[in-house]
């Protein structure tokens, strides 16, 4: 499961690919927008027009045209974020949000790794959290202006990788989730 369709997910997802994963699914709330094509694989300047397509679902689209015998589709979705409050008296508000809460829970769920690929530590949150909840393997990778991490993140009960030279804790030590 990728969360993001931008410029990480489209280089994960055509990486995935090629090392043999046939199963691919893509979450983003946004549209292709005419900065794309240029940086994100998966988008052509005509996905642009008439107001851009969903990231999610045009991604998913090219990548069954690079390769037909992939399994992938595209999920529009908003995820809900720390510090981006839901307006309680405004039931749509309220409704929508547990709906994406709900869809998100059922992706994560149907996946056996979790890709972390969106532009805001807020937006990590919340699937970090629910994908430690059913023991998901996530990896987060995120961009800066000239840097770049990339982690994986512990599932509890975890067997001890073989011990290492560094001080690193083996993968399974952390007690809790590391949200970001």
């Amino acid at each position: 499961l990728l969360l993001g369709s931008g410029t990480l997910g489209c280089n994960v997802a055509r990486a995935l690919l090629g090392w043999g994963f046939r199963h691919i699914s893509f979450v983003d709330s946004s549209r292709v927008s005419f900065s794309n094509p240029v940086r994100q694989t998966l988008y052509e300047f005509e996905d642009c027009l008439e107001g851009g397509k969903p990231k999610a679902a045009c991604a998913a689209d090219h990548l069954r045209r690079i390769f037909p015998g992939v399994r992938s589709e595209g999920h529009q979705l908003s995820i809900p974020m720390p510090g981006h409050p839901v307006n309680a008296s405004i039931p749509a508000d309220v409704a929508e949000t547990r709906a994406a809460v709900a869809k998100l829970e059922e992706l994560i769920a149907a996946h056996d790794v979790i890709f972390l690929l969106m532009d805001t530590r807020e937006s990590r949150w919340l699937p970090s959290v629910i994908a430690h909840s059913q023991r998901k393997i996530v990896l987060n990778t995120a961009l800066g202006f000239d840097t770049f991490v990339v982690m994986r993140h512990a599932v509890r009960g975890e067997p001890p990788v073989a011990e290492s030279s560094g001080p690193t804790p083996p993968f399974g030590a952390a007690p809790n989730p590391r949200c970001y």
